[in-house]
């Protein structure tokens, strides 16, 4: 079956979502489940993105299954490095999403992130998240490359392969050599302009030799769990790549 494989339930600072409503919107669409709750160390304002490894898997490995397995996002920074490898250290995930939520300390949700150019902004961001998951080479996954669109306040918020062509291909190549897989995150597809762009990008991904990608929603919500899955599997399937998900951190091919 596929898998999403990436949700937030309620240790993630920003989800309320329990995990029993999470397992019923999966099974009434029969597919299953990584959940991947956040770990932002150091993160700016009120929300504290983070939480107690044991207690997470006291309560919820009761309901570990071939259909549920548990993971973590970790977001990326340079500071918080070796805290964060200690944590994804000190528990059995199944799996490690490496995220960036964070351009130079701050968060991409506010304007204050804006305050130059588009190519400017863009290019930042995506040459930290080059070097940043070169740093994290414990992740699987590479979280939504395209984080910084559904924020952005520009008039096109598109990373556009044409643009910024030489980085992106630095940017796959960079985990195609390390064996991280990246994510196509189906939150912005809500429209065919975005998964056009979306398409541009991962056909360069399996042009440069990448072979699996996993797919998540990043729901919060149990109405959000697999949006647009049917799209994303269409569009994986046109480029010949493969759906994937991790248990014991270690790579499971994932089908319809």
């Amino acid at each position: 079956m596929l898998f999403d494989t990436h949700l937030h339930t309620k240790f993630s600072a920003d989800s309320k979502m329990s995990i029993e409503d999470a397992i019923l919107s999966a099974k009434q669409q029969n597919i299953g489940l990584v959940l991947t709750e956040h770990l932002d160390y150091d993160f700016p304002g009120d929300d504290i993105y983070e939480f107690n490894p044991q207690q997470y898997f006291q309560e919820y490995s009761s309901y570990q299954s071939k259909t549920l397995y548990l993971g973590v996002e970790v977001g990326m920074q340079e500071h918080t490095l070796i805290q964060s490898k200690k944590f994804v250290e000190s528990a059995p995930f199944d799996q490690v999403i490496c995220s960036l939520h964070l351009l130079d300390g701050k968060d991409l949700f506010y304007e204050s992130c804006y305050t130059e150019n588009k190519h400017t902004v863009y290019l930042n961001y995506l040459n930290t998240m080059i070097k940043l998951i070169k740093q994290h080479d414990f992740a699987n996954i590479l979280g939504h490359v395209d984080y910084i669109c559904r924020y952005a306040p520009y008039a096109k918020k598109d990373i556009c392969y044409e643009e910024f062509h030489d980085t992106i291909d630095i940017l796959w190549q960079t985990i195609i050599d390390k064996g991280i897989v990246p994510e196509l995150n189906t939150r912005r597809f809500d429209n065919s302009n975005n998964i056009s762009i979306l398409l541009k990008l991962y056909e360069r991904y399996a042009m440069l030799g990448g072979k699996y990608v996993s797919i998540g929603s990043d729901a919060h919500k149990p109405e959000n769990i697999g949006f647009a899955f049917k799209e994303a599997y269409a569009l994986l399937d046109k480029l010949n790549l493969q759906p994937v998900y991790f248990v014991n951190r270690q790579m499971q091919l994932s089908k319809i």
